[in-house]
């Protein structure tokens, strides 16, 4: 195993967590206990997130400033002077200055669907994203489906890829309760939200949505598939943010609950006690929040696009994210899964994630780092 020293981009640490900052973290933790020289440089101005456990974790706080400025002018000044060492960056770009530097590309949608994101945010990664990536010894990816991807618009980058599957941290996010209930903390601060309350009081069961107001999370298909559905309701965890601008909690359904975003005890808690999970994602890099629904013993419905084929395999119930009929009938059908019925898609969601460690996604990595 590589004896260099490990640094982190950490600027994530300030930022709440998302997919890819859960991403970033959990990778951080899984090679700082597998690698014996690794540090965290994270800004010195802002708060860490109180989301981020950094118990363990050697971080310095360095440089001013705290946005793509620090990362790209503010961050490389720290390595002068040093030698045989690697920077890691797990949120996407990495510093175009750097050249001891593996950075990670989840998935390429602002090339695919531009119309998806603001003007200024797709310029941004359209421009850096190739030139950070030519400057980078190794990339890092989550899937063979997005590795396919890059391979596809940037040729230059084939047989520099390594792929690092996302995990899930099975102590979190598991079948079992061991709090028994949500705490009083949680609880109150889900009773603060409207929408929460309710969610609280009804006795239906219900479907699971975690996803952001993305236009590739496909919400407003699902809510149109799911307005028929009279015995269950369908939560939505997420909200929007300054790249995607939506506001889809706005408008009032009599049997969809818009939940905001959720701490870890709160998505725990949803996820054991949903009937099911559904992800009707029209274009994804990986989809976490299927394998989390596996782990925590709840069926899974997904899309049928590549990428969820790819992590699922045979543990969901798939679904044309673009036919609002289709979604509607596998929802449907699985309103009427019997306990066996569930039983046996909790038994291929125990068996598929097996494949997902993050402890082997470092090891992946730390080998990348040996050879290159």
């Amino acid at each position: 195993m590589t004896s260099r020293h490990i640094y982190i981009n950490a600027r994530f640490l300030l930022s709440p967590r998302t997919g890819v900052e859960r991403y970033a973290y959990e990778m951080s933790k899984a090679i700082s206990a597998l690698h014996t020289n690794v540090t965290l440089v994270c800004p010195k101005h802002g708060d860490i997130q109180p989301c981020y456990d950094t118990t363990g974790l050697n971080i310095i706080r360095y440089g001013a400033g705290s946005s793509h400025l620090w990362e790209q002018l503010v961050f490389p000044t720290f390595f002068i002077g040093k030698r045989h060492y690697a920077v890691l960056s797990f949120t996407g770009l990495g510093s175009i200055l750097l050249g001891h530097k593996l950075m990670t590309i989840h998935d390429l949608s602002f090339i695919k669907n531009p119309a998806w994101f603001s003007l200024p945010y797709r310029l941004y990664y359209s421009l850096m994203t190739p030139l950070a990536a030519r400057t980078s010894r190794q990339i890092i990816t989550v899937s063979e489906f997005s590795k396919s991807e890059i391979c596809r618009f940037y040729p230059f980058l084939k047989g520099k890829i390594t792929v690092a599957y996302n995990a899930v941290d099975r102590e979190k996010f598991s079948s079992g309760d061991n709090s028994g209930e949500l705490s009083a903390a949680t609880k109150a601060a889900a009773a603060s939200r409207e929408a929460s309350s309710a969610a609280s009081r009804t006795k239906k069961p219900y479907f699971l949505c975690v996803a952001s107001f993305d236009p590739r999370k496909n919400l407003p298909r699902l809510i149109e598939a799911f307005r028929p559905i009279i015995n269950h309701d369908l939560y939505i965890v997420g909200g929007g943010n300054r790249v995607f601008n939506a506001d889809m909690g706005s408008e009032t359904y009599p049997n969809i609950k818009f939940l905001g975003r959720a701490d870890d005890a709160q998505l725990r808690h949803l996820y054991r006690h949903a009937h099911a999970f559904i992800m009707p994602s029209l274009y994804e890099g990986f989809g976490l929040p299927c394998v989390e629904a596996m782990a925590s013993g709840t069926p899974v419905l997904a899309s049928d696009i590549p990428v969820l084929r790819e992590v699922c395999h045979d543990a969901a119930l798939y679904f044309n994210p673009t036919d609002t009929r289709n979604m509607l009938c596998a929802i449907g059908e699985a309103t009427l899964w019997t306990p066996v019925d569930r039983q046996r898609m909790t038994a291929a969601g125990y068996k598929n994630l097996k494949r997902f460690s993050w402890l082997q996604s470092a090891r992946n990595v730390l080998e990348a780092i040996e050879r290159h």
